[in-house]
């Protein structure tokens, strides 16, 4: 009888490290935007009435960035592998410095559109949140096996 509850707990346990030991599942894109809209609701306190109206604008003004970044990376790509001037640099370095000046600029022309459907200090809120859930999901991807809670 002891020898089937030794078997028995060791086959338990060999079960529990194997599944311990697999890898996390990456979240999809669908989910991991869910999760994000989640998180910025909450830490900006917003009604799901205003999550509901706000989403959707700010989801249009982050596809229109998410543009411009990858036209930054692009241009970084492109670089590698290359002989490249002074002027090729400095070329290279004045069109990502544009590109950043129209990320500005579309994130003061959504201001007002955001404005319609939240006030300024829960955007703000909202725009504080952004940051928290990066420097969250850069601490997870460093170290994975901390607890988010301390």
């Amino acid at each position: 009888m002891k020898q089937r509850i030794t078997l028995l707990l060791t086959i338990l346990f060999v079960g529990v490290v194997a599944i311990a030991q697999q890898p996390r599942q990456r979240k999809g894109p669908e989910e991991f935007k869910k999760e994000y809209q989640q998180f910025i609701a909450k830490q900006a306190k917003l009604t799901a009435e205003e999550a509901a109206a706000f989403f959707p604008i700010y989801n249009e003004c982050q596809e229109k960035k998410n543009k411009l970044n990858g036209q930054i990376w692009k241009l970084r790509r492109d670089t590698y592998n290359k002989e490249l001037t002074e002027k090729d640099y400095q070329r290279i370095l004045e069109e990502i410095a544009k590109l950043r000046i129209q990320i500005e600029e579309l994130e003061k022309t959504y201001l007002p559109l955001y404005h319609k459907v939240i006030s300024y200090k829960k955007i703000f809120e909202v725009q504080g949140a952004e940051a928290r859930f990066h420097r969250e999901l850069l601490k997870s991807v460093n170290h994975p096996n901390r607890n988010k809670k301390r």
